[in-house]
């Protein structure tokens, strides 16, 4: 499948993964809407796409709803339809329950699951209609396995591997494709800002490595359908 003639959407582009998604799918031919809380950031990002103007940035919230509804408007509105969804935006706080606040807490799931919701619930209408598309979600493994200081961020990603679930068998009878892709550790900064121990960097995933898989997932044939991917180092250690 070529990504020529496609639009996708893309949240939490302006860094990590998301920019590696997003010029990814540009140097593939795609057009390609940039959403995420850091206008200035965004806009450093759609500089290194190939062509200007099959790029539209939207600074975005994704845990507001009204602000997911506007993204969704404008990017259709800008470029007439939205063929892919790359649900990437999240972040982590980390520590062990007794010491991680209720707001924590609820900070982390707003973002990672109800943002997650809230973009597939505003963009789904219009892939139904139109009998076609494809939603793909950045989990993560901690979406499978727990760890200790991991309440927070684990159960926004069990969570949305859930939601997935639910997403995969309602979509697919539109012939929507739900996919859903598990990195393990991936060198962004999102060590740098969780209040947890960085792996070793030097041997954990890169951001194009992600993006590379959300390209594979992508073009495959329309028929085709992968599920459920996990990414991991060859050789963390």
């Amino acid at each position: 499948m070529s990504l020529r003639g496609t639009v996708a959407l893309v949240t939490g582009a302006s860094s990590g993964i998301g920019a590696a998604v997003a010029r990814t799918l540009a140097a593939e031919g795609a057009t390609v809407a940039l959403a995420s809380r850091n206008e200035a950031k965004l806009r450093q990002v759609a500089e290194t796409l190939p062509d200007r103007s099959r790029t539209l940035i939207i600074p975005t919230d994704v845990g507001d709803e009204e602000e997911v509804r506007g993204m969704v408007e404008r990017t259709i509105k800008g470029f007439g339809k939205i063929d892919v969804l790359v649900n990437n935006a999240g972040f982590g706080v980390f520590g062990s329950i007794v010491d991680l606040t209720s707001e924590e807490f609820d900070r982390v799931l707003r973002v990672n699951l109800r943002g997650t919701f809230l973009c597939m619930k505003y963009a789904l209408p219009g892939m139904y209609e139109r009998n076609r598309g494809t939603v793909i979600n950045i989990s993560s493994l901690a979406g499978k396995h727990g760890f200790a200081g991991g309440a927070a961020y684990c159960s926004s990603k069990f969570g949305v591997m859930g939601l997935a679930e639910c997403a995969f068998n309602e979509a697919r009878s539109h012939n929507v494709r739900m996919v859903t892709i598990c990195p393990g550790s991936v060198d962004t900064m999102f060590f740098d800002e969780a209040n947890t121990t960085s792996p070793n960097r030097d041997k954990i995933l890169q951001p194009e490595d992600v993006a590379a898989t959300v390209l594979l997932a992508l073009t495959l044939p329309e028929r085709a359908l992968v599920r459920e991917l996990d990414i991991r180092p060859t050789n963390p250690r």
